[in-house]
């Protein structure tokens, strides 16, 4: 495939956006074009990305879990928490869990995934 340096930013940069490697946005537009699909409506795009989503959320689940264990070894050690530390930890296990809600639920109702 041949760009010259405009083609090859233009594409860079939509991939940016979309957050995904320019091989998989070039792969993702060329296999919906070939389907007949813009890529927001192809099928496999939406999984693909609603997958994305899921393990970006279960790696921040396991930090948050990392948390939870540093937070009770805490506890344990000295007999009480940090209020701030507790309140940080808990807003980011509903971050976590707010964005497998949303994926699921868009997985579920076919709506748009991602940003």
């Amino acid at each position: 495939m041949r760009l010259n340096e405009d083609e090859e930013a233009e594409i860079a940069a939509a991939a940016s956006v979309r957050a995904v490697t320019v091989g998989r946005f070039i792969a993702t537009s060329a296999i919906s074009a070939a389907r007949g699909y813009s890529t927001a409506t192809d099928p496999q795009d939406r999984l693909d990305r609603a997958v994305d989503e899921l393990v970006a959320s279960r790696a921040q689940l396991a930090r948050v879990g990392n948390n939870l264990n540093q937070l009770t070894f805490g506890l344990h050690a000295a007999g009480y928490v940090q209020p701030a530390e507790l309140a940080l930890t808990l807003g980011a296990v509903r971050k976590a869990v707010a964005v497998v809600d949303d994926t699921a639920a868009q997985l579920v109702n076919g709506g748009p995934l991602g940003p």
